[in-house]
C-alpha cells in the first residue's frame, strides 16, 4: 500500500511539473513571436502623412511588418536622418531634397510616387479675391507661407515669387511662417491668412475649409515624391518589398483617394 501510494505521489508531481514546464514553454513561444514583428522605420514628408498611413495599414495587412512614421518637413527629416544614423526608408517632398540626402551619403536608388502640385489656398469664399500669384502683392493681403530656409513648400514659394519677380513685395504682405504644410492647412482654415502657398492635395483634403486657384503650368514648379531605403536600414530586402508595395496599384488607390496623382 505504501509504495502504490507513493507510486501515486511520484506521478502527481511529474505531472504538476510537467504542466509548469509546458507553460512556460507556451508563454516563451508568443514573447518570442511577439519580439520578433519586424518593424520599419521610415521618416516621411508631413504633407503626404495620411496617404502613407493608409499605405502602411494595408502593407501590414499583408505581411504582418509593423510600419512606424516620423513625420516633419524634409529639411527636419533629413537632420534627423544624418544625426540618428537609424531607420530603413524615407518619403520626401521633392526631388532636390533627396538629393540633399543622397549627398550626404544617406539613401540608396529612389523611386518617384507621386506629382506634388504646388496651388494657390485661400480661405473658403476667398475673402480677398486672389486669383494669381501677384495679387499676393496686394495692399492689406495677409499671407502664411512655410519658412523659406527650412520647408520645403517654403522654398518652393520663394523660387514661384522669384519667377514672377515680387519676392521683396511678397515679404511686406507676410504674417506669418511656419515649418510643415499642416500648419498652413491650419492657419488658412481657421482665416488668419488670405492666401498661402500649398500642395494641391493639402487644399483639397481640407475642402471644407479651404479653396484652391490653380497656378499656370508655365509659371508653375511640380514636383514628385521619392522613396528611398536608407543606408542604415538592416533589412534592405524589406525596404525592397515596402517600395515595392508603394508603387503597386493597390497603394495608388489610396493616393488617389487623397488626391494625389500616382506616376504612371
Amino acid at each position: 500500500m505504501k509504495k502504490n501510494k507513493m507510486l501515486m505521489l511520484v506521478l502527481s508531481l511529474l505531472l504538476v511539473c510537467g504542466m509548469f514546464i509546458g507553460c512556460g514553454q507556451k508563454q516563451q513561444s508568443t514573447n518570442t513571436n511577439d519580439t520578433d514583428k519586424k518593424t520599419l522605420l521610415i521618416y516621411c514628408a508631413a504633407g503626404v502623412n495620411k496617404p502613407m498611413e493608409g499605405i502602411a495599414k494595408e502593407f501590414e495587412k499583408k505581411y504582418g511588418v509593423k510600419v512606424q512614421y516620423t513625420y516633419a518637413n524634409s529639411s527636419e527629416l533629413i537632420s534627423q536622418m544624418e544625426v540618428s544614423k537609424k531607420g530603413d526608408l524615407c518619403v520626401l517632398a521633392s526631388k532636390e531634397d533627396y538629393e540633399t540626402a543622397n549627398k550626404k551619403g544617406l539613401v540608396l536608388d529612389r523611386k518617384d510616387l507621386v506629382y506634388h502640385v504646388p496651388v494657390i489656398a485661400v480661405p473658403k469664399g476667398n475673402p480677398a479675391g486672389i486669383k494669381t500669384l501677384n495679387d499676393f502683392t496686394k495692399p492689406g493681403v495677409k499671407v502664411i507661407l512655410g519658412d523659406s530656409k527650412t520647408s520645403p513648400l517654403g522654398k518652393l514659394a520663394s523660387k514661384l515669387f522669384q519667377k514672377q519677380a515680387i519676392e521683396s513685395q511678397v515679404k511686406n504682405n507676410v504674417v506669418s511662417t511656419v515649418t510643415t504644410v499642416n500648419e498652413m492647412v491650419t492657419f488658412v482654415s481657421m482665416k488668419k491668412a488670405d492666401a498661402s502657398i500649398m500642395w494641391e492635395d493639402n487644399a483639397l483634403n481640407a475642402s471644407k475649409s479651404i479653396d484652391l486657384v490653380q497656378i499656370p503650368k508655365d509659371q508653375n514648379l511640380i514636383k514628385t515624391v521619392p522613396i528611398a531605403a536608407l543606408k542604415s536600414s538592416k533589412d534592405k530586402e524589406l525596404c525592397n518589398k515596402f517600395i515595392s508595395f508603394a508603387l503597386s496599384d493597390q497603394a495608388k488607390s489610396i493616393f488617389i483617394k487623397y488626391n494625389l496623382k500616382p506616376i504612371k
